[in-house]
């Protein structure tokens, strides 16, 4: 059993992840992002057992608010009222693709200080659409009608003093690549293949996932395009490079996201929940000037924070990883580091197809971002969603074959912030 790292204990009661999908969707027409919230919230309460009036603060998290609601700078008032929350305290988190857990990290220690009892963290992104000014929310246009929309480089760092742009491709989706050929001696062709091996693995996950965004396995898209070998259209010009090392497979899909989670005092969880989740720790670092593997050094970083909080950890002792896979090189990189693959060898997992959902080394069996989707500020709160569903064994025809009591939630957003959370079944 791992020690918790708080003051007061803290406990998962209720969650929510809305189905991924986009306002193109027949599944989500005529609705805007406040329908999509008001039921994330609703549906967390439920699952929680409790009422708006049970909840004594939330925590929202949502990065590109200004340009896909309206020009609204800080919808709290609005966003309150849609979920009956009216006169909670409520702060608002915008710290890129990171904001999901660092909201959940923020709900736990308002928890832990023995403030509150319980907290509520919710999020709500629209990556792909947005409505003008003054008009109703429902009203939505295509996001590329945005003058101005979508420079990240420019959006999330401050360019006029030289500063390190972390999030273009330089970086984002050649750093790990260029990292793991220089330590571990693998050639560019065996990467290729280890990356259009993940992209496979995933959506083989995201296919068993009907929450999930892209759900088709890549052996039936090639079969199609007339690929007996799936990974013969993985390297043909089907799935072509969008960097020196990332394909169009290895890259992250944004859609609408909603989802909230609910955590409370655990003295008082089973109050309210048959199955409360332990909240053991959690861990973040900023430092996007550590060129030239910013990311990696990130990762090392936030391990040795949440892995020297307790006595004799062994990350072999963890069930299941779920972490952000902007492009392919992260989860890689993120796997290894965390000790949840040898490393090294990480790639030979990937190759194998030992990660998928079915297999000894799970990670991201709801589909990863490569498949399941992602957007932006509210992707914590749904990964985190999936990592309680799987705990629960409640997944559904993706869940994990397997006791799921240790896991481990890593994140990252902006180019700049990583985050790590430890969960772990102590009832």
């Amino acid at each position: 059993m791992l020690k918790q790292k708080f003051a007061r204990p803290v406990s998962v009661i209720g969650t929510s992840s809305l189905p991924q999908r986009t306002f193109d969707d027949p599944e989500y027409k005529d609705l805007s992002v406040y329908e999509l919230w008001a039921a994330a919230c609703n549906q967390a309460m439920q699952d929680a057992g409790v009422k708006p009036k049970d909840i004594d603060k939330v925590v929202y998290s949502q990065m590109a608010n200004f340009v896909t609601c309206g020009n609204v700078m800080a919808p709290v008032g609005s966003l309150e009222e849609w979920a009956g929350l009216a006169g909670k305290p409520i702060t608002h988190i915008e710290q890129a693709c990171a904001g999901g857990y660092l909201a959940f990290n923020e709900a736990v220690n308002s928890v832990a200080s023995g403030k509150y009892d319980i907290v509520m963290c919710a999020g709500i992104e629209s990556p792909k659409h947005f409505n003008a000014r003054n008009q109703p929310a429902y009203m939505l246009q295509p996001i590329q009608k945005y003058d101005g929309w979508w420079s990240p480089g420019r959006a999330l760092f401050d360019t006029a003093y030289s500063r390190f742009d972390g999030v273009s491709d330089n970086l984002l989706t050649e750093e790990q690549g260029k990292y793991y050929i220089k330590h571990y001696g693998i050639d560019e062709k065996t990467l290729d293949d280890t990356y259009n091996a993940m992209a496979i693995n995933l959506r083989y996950n995201a296919s068993h996932n009907p929450r999930a965004l892209a759900r088709t396995p890549y052996s039936e898209i090639a079969k199609k395009a007339g690929y007996d070998d799936v990974m013969a259209y993985m390297r043909s010009k089907n799935n072509p490079k969008i960097t020196q090392y990332i394909r169009k497979s290895g890259s992250v899909l944004h859609n609408v996201e909603a989802g909230a989670i609910i955590v409370c005092s655990s003295d008082i969880a089973k109050k309210y929940q048959d199955h409360p989740i332990t909240v053991i720790d959690h861990a973040e670092v900023s430092n996007t000037q550590r060129f030239p593997f910013c990311f990696h050094q990130m990762n090392v970083d936030v391990r040795d924070a949440l892995y020297g909080g307790q006595d004799n950890f062994n990350p072999d002792d963890l069930d299941l990883m779920i972490t952000t896979v902007m492009t392919s090189g992260e989860q890689l990189d993120s796997a290894e580091v965390f000790g949840y693959l040898p490393e090294g060898e990480g790639y030979k997992y990937e190759l194998d197809g030992r990660t998928r959902f079915d297999a000894d080394k799970p990670i991201n069996p709801h589909g990863g971002d490569l498949s399941f989707g992602h957007g932006f500020g509210c992707a914590g709160i749904n990964m985190l969603s999936e990592a309680i569903f799987q705990m629960r064994g409640t997944a559904g025809t993706d869940q994990v074959p397997k006791p799921v009591n240790d896991v481990l939630v890593r994140g990252m957003g902006g180019g700049h912030t990583t985050v790590g959370i430890l969960l772990e079944n102590q009832d």
